[in-house]
């Protein structure tokens, strides 16, 4: 179930429910800059999605270090949390700032028109990657001949960082945390051979969770949304 949080900081709480089941049947493009962040960002949603009976498609724009190992494991991650098919845009660890701007909008702009999505799931502006503003943006400038509904997740991180991120949809993914934790374990070259704690993740989950009365959720944003 995925909470629509129509509120600013200071506006009191108004919530639309609206089932993910409504993307049953129809295919949804998840987007992350590197290996990981899809499943740091929306691993729990995904599965969500893949257990409603949508079509996941994952799309990895850049592997910039550890290239075969870092496949191989987001591979695996996606395999977890019910990824079906599995791009990577950028080969042969080229970076994203190896790229032009308008080379980076068209190769995602390929990709747009060739999984024709009905909704996507992206990176946001307000991150304090750069790589991960650069894919947003040029996934905003690419998808402007298309539609479908746009949400930007919470800033994908592996130590606590301040930002500036105001969620406005909740997915309730208690059902789904513990996939999203095997997936984010998946990943041993980023997190034990850097001895970084994956239990960051469960506690944001917690928070998130707490702000709309479930166990664990993840937080998203929303670009555009049409409601029917």
């Amino acid at each position: 179930m995925a909470i629509l949080n129509g509120r600013d900081a200071a506006a009191p709480v108004s919530v639309l429910r609206r089932p993910l089941s409504q993307y049953t049947g129809r295919t949804v493009l998840a987007l992350g800059a590197h290996p990981d962040d899809l499943e740091l960002g929306v691993g729990g949603t995904l599965a969500c999605l893949s257990a409603a009976g949508a079509q996941v498609v994952g799309a990895v724009v850049s592997v910039p270090s550890l290239f075969e190992v870092r496949k191989l494991e987001a591979k695996a991650g996606a395999e977890i949390v019910g990824v079906s098919d599995l791009r990577f845009v950028l080969e042969d660890g080229l970076r994203i700032e190896d790229l032009g701007s308008g080379e980076l909008v068209e190769a995602l702009r390929e990709l747009l028109e060739e999984v024709r999505p009905a909704a996507i799931l992206c990176h946001g502006t307000k991150d304090f990657h750069r790589d991960h503003v650069l894919v947003h943006d040029a996934c905003a400038e690419a998808s402007r001949a298309s539609y479908f509904d746009f949400f930007t997740y919470f800033p994908t991180m592996t130590r606590p960082v301040a930002v500036d991120f105001f969620p406005r949809v909740y997915v309730d993914i208690t059902e789904t945390i513990e996939l999203k934790m095997r997936a984010i374990e998946a990943y041993p070259s980023q997190f034990q051979r850097r001895e970084l704690e994956t239990e960051l993740c469960r506690a944001q989950a917690r928070e998130h969770g707490r702000r709309v009365g479930v166990q664990y959720a993840e937080a998203l944003q929303v670009e555009r949304m049409r409601l029917s």
